[in-house]
């Protein structure tokens, strides 16, 4: 070959090479700016995108959000889209990953009960069209560092919450939805007074279906964190397996759930009325929740409580809520459903009661069926504090206790809403502080009478009664019935005579109880 043809063939084929590439990059830059504005165009007014890039196999969407009012309400820092190998040889959309970095939306819950999500993508209006919507496949989905905003306007303050640090995977999503499980793993950060702590979850979710098959971990959980005293409930860890074949008509099924070191705070006002935690407008249904209707069956195989902790602040007692605390809260049951069931539950339970002066074990194992009630156990209390409980048993005027200690033994059984639980007592210990002006009694009954008995039966009294009656009788109630029972056993194991007329008892000796009496009436109260 002449060497100077050659040597002109090289210059024009490196200038058709030149030509070419500025054509590319003219074109990909005008291409660019056209998918932008188709893009924007498509999504209406309220859709912005700062730029889009692409390569022959990905398109990556930088800075999307929505907009509402003129406030950003729905972000990503960027989108990366990656087309799948085999998209040309598939009918529809074929895309092999989805990437979403830093993408951030609210969600909300209107007055009304609405759900109002952020993202709103403008409809014109356009001829029907006879064609089907192509189907859309994605291979991965990932999200990384997402945030979710959440605010239910229900609610008085707080009413919000915020989801972090929000990581997700999700393999095998399609539209329209298939019967095919898509796997999925979940990591996240809860921050907010309605709700804080750490989430990690994996499993399978059928769209079709909505049938799940997941593992849930949260850790450091509270809730209601509301006052200066703390959260109203909190868990160290909470770990459970849930599977169901779909929502709403088919069952959750949970196994294995296990809850370490629970704390829950529960407030009763001067009627006995639980405060809630959370005042404002109770949440309403809408009418298409009304429509195909929200109850869905609950049934938990295998529910854990180890460490649990519950303060009960008791308003009815005086004026500052009385504080009663349970601790090391166990408890151990096969089978529990919401609605409840005819099956019976098998549970263990342990409790421990912090007194001055000692701390009182409660004990009880049994079966129980929730839906009747039907119940055969065994309860057992073991050096209950009674200086613990003043309020209870002291009234205004009357001596003070200045120590003692209660056993009580119960076999507790409930056939058909018939109740019967022989019950035994053990009074130890018990030690009174007279004073100038007050009532030589205790319960009603004298105290030189306790006293004797003390003294003669090595500190202690024992006696025993028994609890019966019918759970559907409006007059019967356990709680009065328990504390009038344990009234009488005491009378009668001094050998006091009791006459019962009606709610009236009357001791030997003239000392009247009338009605539940004013000490059975405080007695009482520690039943509740």
């Amino acid at each position: 070959m002449d060497p100077h043809f050659r040597k002109k063939l090289i210059i024009i084929s490196a200038a058709i090479v030149l030509v070419i590439v500025m054509a590319v990059v003219l074109l990909v830059g005008l291409s660019n700016r056209i998918i932008k504005q188709q893009l924007e165009r498509a999504l209406g007014a309220n859709f912005r995108v700062e730029r889009i890039s692409h390569s022959w196999n990905s398109v990556e969407v930088y800075e999307p959000r929505f907009l509402k009012d003129g406030q950003t309400v729905a972000y990503a820092k960027r989108i990366i889209l990656k087309a799948h190998f085999l998209t040309l040889l598939k009918p529809g959309f074929s895309i092999s990953s989805a990437v979403l970095e830093e993408p951030s939306m609210k969600l909300e819950v209107r007055q009304s009960g609405e759900w109002v999500v952020s993202i709103f993508i403008e409809r014109k209006q356009e001829a029907p069209s006879t064609s089907k919507p192509r189907p859309l496949y994605v291979k991965q989905i990932v999200v990384k560092d997402g945030t979710l905003f959440f605010q239910d306007h229900r609610l008085q303050d707080p009413n919000s919450a915020e989801a972090q640090k929000i990581n997700v995977r999700l393999d095998d999503f399609s539209i329209p939805f298939k019967n095919v499980p898509s796997k999925f793993t979940l990591q996240l950060q809860l921050v907010g007074k309605l709700i804080s702590g750490s989430v990690t979850s994996s499993g399978t979710f059928y769209f079709r279906t909505k049938g799940i098959n997941i593992k849930f971990v949260g850790e450091n959980m509270a809730f209601f964190d509301t006052s200066a005293t703390g959260p109203v409930s909190r868990v160290q860890s909470i770990s459970f397996t849930a599977t169901s074949e779909g929502i709403p008509a088919k069952p959750f099924f949970f196994s294995d759930l296990v809850l370490t070191k629970p704390h829950v705070r529960l407030e009763s006002d001067r009627k006995g009325n639980i405060i809630s935690p959370l005042p404002g407008v109770t949440p309403k249904q809408t009418g298409a929740e009304k429509q195909r209707g929200t109850t869905v069956q609950v049934e938990v195989k295998n529910l854990k409580i180890a460490g649990g902790e519950l303060i009960y602040l008791d308003g009815k007692i005086a004026r500052q809520p009385y504080p009663v605390r349970l601790t090391d809260i166990a408890l151990n049951a096969d089978y529990l459903s919401l609605p409840p069931e005819d099956r019976y539950t098998t549970y263990q339970l342990s409790v421990h009661i912090p007194g001055n002066q000692s701390t009182g074990v409660l004990t009880s194992s049994g079966r129980t069926a929730l839906k009747t009630l039907d119940t055969n156990s065994k309860v057992s209390l073991r050096d209950l504090d009674l200086t613990s409980l003043k309020p209870y048993l002291v009234k205004q005027g009357d001596i003070d206790v200045s120590r003692g200690f209660l056993d009580l033994s119960i076999d507790l059984s409930i056939k058909k809403k018939m109740i019967y639980a022989p019950t035994h007592i053990v009074i130890k210990n018990l030690a009174f502080i007279t004073g100038k002006g007050l009532k030589d009694e205790f319960l009603g009954i004298p105290r030189s009478l306790i006293v004797k008995e003390l003294e003669t039966n090595n500190h202690q009294i024992v006696f025993d009664y028994i609890l019966e009656g019918s759970l559907e009788n409006p007059k019967f109630k356990i709680q009065g019935s328990l504390a009038k029972r344990f009234t009488i056993g005491l009378a009668k194991s001094l050998g006091l005579s009791v006459i019962e007329a009606g709610e009236t008892v009357i001791i030997q000796g003239g000392w009247a109880i009338h009605g539940v009496g004013e000490g059975l009436k405080e007695l009482q109260k520690l039943f509740k």
